[in-house]
């Protein structure tokens, strides 16, 4: 996994995650108003990439997109975090046991 940063945050995606967030951010992008703006202070991540919440936003309109992409990239990232768990214990399981 790669960490990335959006926000000033670095935030653990794959490939096919960033370039899903770099089409949102293009799709969001109108005059001088960067697609960027869409993802400020509306997440926080820990110490590992992974986002923990998603905040709503406050006195500004965000697109659908985005919040679903949040939700969408925290979910994934939660599923790799278990997975990696559960292949540790069985390969801890195989040479123990």
């Amino acid at each position: 996994m790669t960490r990335r940063v959006i926000d000033y945050k670095g935030i653990d995606m794959t490939d096919e995650e960033f370039e899903q967030y770099q089409r949102i951010v293009k799709e969001c992008t109108y005059g001088n108003y960067s697609g960027k703006d869409q993802f400020k202070n509306i997440f926080e991540v820990d110490g590992d990439g992974c986002i923990t919440i998603i905040k709503p936003p406050s006195g500004k309109q965000t697109f659908w997109a985005v919040l679903f992409f949040l939700q969408n990239l925290m979910i994934n990232q939660r599923l790799r975090r278990m997975e990696r768990w559960i292949r540790e214990k069985l390969d801890e399981e195989s040479t123990n046991g």
